[in-house]
């Protein structure tokens, strides 16, 4: 009994510590929700085959709506590098309705069957491919 409940409080412990994120602002201002902000964490980084994979979350200044018509303010997702190709998609995201990520996600969406890629299309300075190389590195 003793040992399931080592292992058992080990696993949470571990659990705890892989939730814990290092937020790295690429643009704008993670404490101003009234400029878009693109963060990432390179401490979740990690390589699947040739593709590499990292939290990247976006809080926008005006709502917003993703490709299916859902509106937001912010969310979180997981991006795909393919450091081949130097660019990256949406793997899944989790959308907000209040800016820098405040309040529970309203909807949650999954782009492995239908990825979407990360563009910033709008965004001046663009933070697209200073995200790729950070990711990819010299890869």
């Amino acid at each position: 009994m003793k040992v399931w409940w080592i292992g058992a409080a080990a696993l949470a412990g571990a659990t705890w510590v892989q939730a814990q994120s290092n937020w790295f602002t690429v643009a704008g201002n993670p404490s101003d929700p009234a400029v878009d902000t693109v963060q990432v964490d390179p401490v979740s980084i990690f390589r699947e085959r040739e593709a590499r994979v990292m939290s990247v979350r976006v809080s926008r200044s005006t709502a917003r709506r993703n490709w299916e018509g859902v509106g937001y303010r912010s969310y979180e997702s997981e991006v795909v590098f393919d450091c081949r190709t130097r660019r990256a998609h949406y793997r899944q995201a989790n959308f907000h309705d209040a800016p820098l990520w405040q309040g529970a996600a309203h909807t949650r969406t999954d782009y492995t069957n239908d990825p979407k890629p990360m563009l910033f299309l709008d965004m001046a300075p663009n933070p697209t491919q200073r995200i790729v190389r950070a990711a990819c590195g010299k890869a």
